[in-house]
């Protein structure tokens, strides 16, 4: 269904486009909104035409090589490399956004595990394209089962070892799912996103009601944070349990808190935004062991609020 709906849409912008594209052209004059109308519908067309040569190419990988794991696991990822990084870099033209990022050059070697700020519907873009696009590292993904819509996300997707967690199911299982991605790391990573969701005042508020009730001792740092959510420990302590001698990255971004939702990108405010991103790696050596590992994954946490605040 998602395939047909692709092919469907992107034949309909195609073409509509002597109508959609001087008519947005006069929205944008008339509501003064930095023409985010064009812009959306642009990129839009541009996503879907890319999500078209993605599938292709995925059907061509899989039809030149049968029987080649190997083979197919390399082709896949230079995809997902080229899929993302070009979702992004489109985004970034149309948007006119502008990327900075401190700390590249300690992503490598590779047996790492990456958490994650999660803040925006684009944020999965930032680890393929300023990760593994820049560095040559394979990253083993948890996404959330939603992401699945994606044709190329769910086809590119099930070819690597990544693991689609659905928040709904049976903890003990999904968890499991997530500790088996560290397994056998090699020089690859796992990358995670700790807070699970985007932040909202609202889930902040149920986030800190619930770590009262199970761990009040991390409810005061917790309550400090101004712009992330408190992580939810299970997944980050299972993925450390299972590589215990992984070094971790924290990644932390500012910039795309405009870009929420989908509906964002419509009041033009994110149009000219700047983005930010921070990694630090953390040795193996410095994390401590046991239930130590809870209030260390918080301290880190904090310390991306306070980047997020503008503070270092």
């Amino acid at each position: 269904m998602t395939v047909s709906t692709c092919v469907l849409l992107w034949v309909l912008l195609t073409a509509l486009a002597p109508l959609w594209i001087p008519g947005s052209f006069v929205i944008g004059i008339l509501r003064r909104s930095s023409f985010a109308v064009l812009r959306l519908l642009m990129f839009f067309w541009f996503y879907l035409s890319i999500e078209l040569m993605g599938l292709t190419a995925a059907a061509a990988i899989y039809v030149i090589t049968p029987g080649r794991r190997e083979r197919r696991e390399d082709l896949f990822f230079r995809l997902e490399c080229w899929w993302g990084s070009s979702l992004f870099a489109w985004l970034a033209r149309f948007l006119s956004l502008s990327v900075s990022i401190e700390g590249e050059d300690q992503i490598l070697p590779g047996h790492v595990l990456v958490f994650i700020r999660h803040a925006s519907i684009i944020d999965t873009a930032i680890p393929v394209t300023f990760i593994s696009n820049a560095t040559g590292l394979r990253l083993r993904y948890v996404f959330k089962r939603e992401l699945l819509v994606d044709p190329c996300i769910d086809v590119a997707g099930h070819a690597s070892p990544n693991y689609f967690i659905d928040r709904g199911g049976i903890v003990r299982e999904e968890l499991e799912g997530v500790r088996r991605l560290a397994e056998n790391l090699g020089d690859q990573g796992v990358l995670l996103y700790p807070e699970g969701t985007r932040f909202t005042k609202r889930k902040q508020d149920i986030a800190l009601k619930r770590l009262a009730k199970t761990h009040p001792e991390l409810a005061e740092i917790a309550a400090t944070f101004r712009h992330c959510l408190p992580p939810k420990p299970g997944g980050a302590l299972g993925l450390l349990d299972t590589a215990p001698d992984a070094d971790v990255l924290i990644v932390a971004h500012r910039g795309l808190e405009g870009l929420a939702n989908a509906t964002d990108l419509l009041n033009g405010t994110v149009v000219g935004a700047q983005i930010q991103v921070r990694i630090w790696r953390v040795s193996a050596d410095e994390i401590p062991r046991g239930e130590a590992r809870r209030r260390w994954l918080f301290d880190w946490w904090k310390r991306v609020d306070d980047f997020v605040g503008g503070v270092g």
